[in-house]
C-alpha cells in the first residue's frame, strides 16, 4: 500500500513539471520585452494550438544554430540578439521557418501556430500590429505563461541535436523553394 502512494505521489509530482519540458516558468514581473539599444527582443508565443506537443526554436544565423528553448501549450518566451538578418527553426514533429530582419531596439512578436500538415506541425508566423489585436494574441500576452531555459532544456537539446539536424536538413530545401515564405520585416518592430 505504501509502495502504491510513494509511486502515485511520484507520478502526480512529475505530471506537474513534465508539461515544461525542462524550461523554467517566469513571473511576469521579471520579463522586460524592451530590448537595450544594441539588441533585437523576439518574443515568439503559443496559444493553445497543438496540445501536449512540445516545439523547440533556434535561430540560425550562424553555425551551431543557437538554441533559443522549448515552448509548450500557452507560452511565450523573449529572445534577445544582435540585430540584422537571420533565420528561425521551430521544430516538433518536423521543422518549418521564418527569416526575420531585426532592428536594435526594437521588440517583434511571433507566432508558434499549426501548420497546415495537422497537430504534429508547427509554423512561425510574423506577427504585425493588427495581428497583436486579435483574439488569440492579446488572450496569449494577457495569460501564457513567460519561460526560460535551465540546465535541464540545454541538456534536452544537446540529446536531441541530431534529430533535430536531420529535421532541419529535411524540411529546409522544401521551405527554401516556397514563394510564400514568412519574414519577420524590420519595420515589424515595435
Amino acid at each position: 500500500m505504501n509502495y502504491a502512494i510513494v509511486v502515485a505521489l511520484g507520478l502526480l509530482l512529475a505530471g506537474c513539471t513534465a508539461p515544461l519540458r525542462g524550461m523554467r516558468e517566469l513571473p511576469a514581473a521579471h520579463v522586460n520585452i524592451t530590448p537595450p539599444p544594441d539588441q533585437a527582443a523576439v518574443v515568439f508565443m503559443r496559444g493553445k494550438a497543438g496540445g501536449s506537443i512540445s516545439t523547440s526554436l533556434f535561430d540560425l544565423r550562424e553555425p551551431p544554430d543557437q538554441f533559443i528553448g522549448i515552448l509548450v501549450y500557452e507560452s511565450r518566451l523573449l529572445y534577445l540578439t544582435t540585430p540584422g538578418r537571420t533565420r528561425f527553426m521551430v521544430v516538433g514533429q518536423s521543422a518549418s521557418f521564418m527569416d526575420a530582419d531585426l532592428v536594435g531596439g526594437k521588440t517583434y512578436y511571433v507566432g508558434v501556430v499549426l501548420g497546415g500538415l495537422g497537430e504534429e506541425t508547427f509554423e512561425l508566423r510574423p506577427l504585425r500590429a493588427g495581428d497583436l489585436q486579435q483574439r488569440e494574441a492579446r488572450r496569449c500576452a494577457e495569460t501564457c505563461a513567460w519561460l526560460a531555459n535551465t540546465e535541464k532544456s540545454q541538456e534536452w537539446v544537446r540529446y536531441q541535436w541530431s534529430s533535430i539536424q536531420r529535421k532541419k536538413a529535411r524540411y529546409l530545401p522544401q521551405w527554401e523553394r516556397r514563394t510564400n515564405r514568412p519574414a519577420l520585416l524590420a519595420t515589424d518592430g515595435r
